[in-house]
């Protein structure tokens, strides 16, 4: 008879910064921990997110008690609407924010009437079978994100969520240290901690100290105040509710995503504000410069976002001009700077006086630095720590801090997605085999395992461009011209030469065709011309298009 064993296998969150999510499973008792999407990379051309493999739930689903929460940012929660209903409609865990949240996706997808959901309670404990579970209150960039705190009979553990440890949040409400303490006493196996902010030293500054610096932007300027922060900041929102107030503006909301997170949170409490002070944004051109505090989104250059269309003059009330102040109250994701240094100068040369975090610190991440990390480990006095959260270099900075903290340097685990890490007896172990996780894509064409050769083909295209050749053949000769279609191959003026260089190679590929076969078929046809015309791309333009010939017999 096996020994009894709690495993932990993440899924997601350990080869990047998104699609987090871990499975903790325990005889018949399985949880899933977040369930959050990642936005593609550059190469991965046409995929919307990039969500985590649920195959091994999905095999086990009868045994899936349920989906907790730690937090409501899309990066914990996105992959919810895709994978929901391949589980089975388990019973989504977490705050009345996170999981409003979480709602109005299910909304949009008509998937919330079969949706289950439960509003937890950080002072309670809940049991799925043999586990026990218990929240804990953490400070992240979001009002009522939490860590979570499992049970079992061989082994425990706490895994944070996203967190930093704030002194003066912007909702009044610190982390619950004490708790933390409480449950370090009680005993932890593992600690499952953020690594995201593991490379900067110190502790990451105060939302109190960013709040003085946005109030003095909005105190000193003498026209218009436009501030872009993420949707989801809802303490930061109040605050520059309050300071709108204090200086006499109205305030205007501009952005899908602020309006939908902004009536949650007010729907919910989270945002509290007289109503006269929230103006229409079609109304705000028939208010005085002097008056106005513009709450937008777009602070990372995302090109259909509100700010965004402001920089390059499409947004439909809000024209920047002389006299406005921009402040991008967000720092760039990696990958984002160069959209960011774009939209900083297109607002720039329309006369905005643009204020950013490079300027004065007017963000704060809501991500740990070191010593907010090694602090987490000795509250939380764990035997071993496994890093989450970000690249491999991210948690292996984070695993070096481990000694300082309490906790030796041969008990760090730099797990990846897929690798299973087993406690028995409170003795944790690494286990050799480990589960299959692919890479699972959500484009316009529903969610699945996109193939390397359908990206490489994106690729291409996205490169090299596109050669579509239509041709109607009788007795294997051309019934009239063939229809040549160019796209992101040459420029303008070299494309009708292209068009007959590709003719003339066309009908000799044809005429080598019939003579290589007495009855050629369609793939004979389309294998031929595909290769004689890419030859010619590749010779004369030095181009790797990809071509699409469609063969008609009439």
């Amino acid at each position: 008879m096996h020994p009894k064993t709690l495993r932990c296998i993440p899924i997601g969150g350990l080869e990047e910064v998104g699609k987090n999510s871990m499975v903790v499973e325990y005889e018949q008792d399985i949880l899933a921990i977040d369930m959050g999407f990642q936005f593609p990379e550059d190469e991965l051309f046409g995929v919307d997110y990039v969500i985590p493999d649920i195959q091994y739930l999905v095999e086990r689903k009868h045994r899936l008690k349920g989906i907790l929460i730690t937090h409501g940012h899309l990066d914990h929660i996105g992959a919810i609407p895709y994978v929901l209903a391949d589980l089975g409609f388990p019973t989504i865990y977490g705050s009345a924010l996170s999981l409003g949240l979480v709602q109005k996706q299910l909304e949009e997808h008509k998937l919330l009437k079969s949706a289950k959901f439960k509003v937890v309670d950080n002072k309670q404990t809940y049991n799925f079978g043999q586990l026990q579970v218990e929240f804990f209150r953490v400070n992240h960039s979001i009002p009522d994100a939490m860590g979570v705190y499992v049970r079992s009979p061989v082994g425990n553990l706490v895994h944070t969520g996203d967190f930093k440890f704030d002194f003066t949040p912007s909702d009044g409400i610190e982390a619950d240290i004490q708790r933390l303490s409480e449950i370090g006493k009680r005993g932890v196996d593992l600690l499952f901690s953020d690594s995201t902010n593991a490379l900067k030293p110190g502790h990451t500054i105060s939302e109190r100290f960013v709040a003085g610096n946005l109030e003095e932007n909005i105190a000193k300027a003498k026209g218009r105040v436009i501030i872009a922060c993420f949707s989801s900041m809802i303490g930061r929102i109040q605050q520059l509710l309050e300071f709108a107030k204090q200086h006499g503006r109205k305030v205007f909301l501009s952005g899908g995503s602020l309006l939908s997170n902004f009536e949650i949170a007010r729907k919910l409490g989270y945002l509290k504000f007289d109503k006269q002070l929230i103006v229409d944004i079609r109304q705000v051109n028939q208010h005085a410069d002097k008056d106005v505090l513009i709450l937008t989104t777009g602070g990372q250059g995302e090109p259909m976002a509100a700010l965004s269309r402001m920089a390059t003059g499409a947004h439909a009330q809000v024209k920047i001009h002389d006299g406005d102040t921009v402040v991008v109250s967000s720092s760039p994701i990696p990958g984002n700077e160069k959209q960011v240094a774009f939209l900083v100068d297109a607002l720039s040369r329309f006369g905005a006086y643009v204020v950013s975090n490079q300027m004065m610190d007017v963000h704060a991440s809501g991500h740990g630095q070191q010593e907010d990390l090694k602090l987490m480990m000795s509250l939380v006095r764990p035997e071993h720590l496994v890093p989450i959260h970000g690249n491999f270099y991210m948690r292996r900075a984070h695993g070096q801090l481990a000694p300082e903290a309490g906790v030796s340097k041969d008990n760090v685990h730099l797990m990846d997605n897929g690798n299973v890490l087993e406690v028995r007896d409170h003795k944790v172990s690494s286990k050799k085999e480990d589960i299959k996780v692919r890479y699972v894509v959500v484009d316009g064409t529903g969610k699945g395992d996109l193939g390397s050769q359908i990206l490489k083909e994106r690729e291409a295209m996205a490169q090299n461009g596109l050669i579509s050749l239509v041709l109607k053949l009788r007795k294997g000769q051309l019934a009239g011209n063939p229809v040549i279609t160019t796209r992101g191959f040459v420029g303008l003026k070299e494309q009708q030469k292209a068009v007959k260089e590709i003719d003339k190679k066309l009908r000799e590929s044809l005429q080598k065709i019939n003579k290589r076969n007495k009855s050629p078929s369609v793939e004979d046809y389309e294998h031929g011309i595909r290769s004689d015309v890419a030859g010619l791309a590749l010779q004369r333009f030095n181009k790797r298009p990809v071509i699409l010939p469609v063969i008609l017999f009439v």
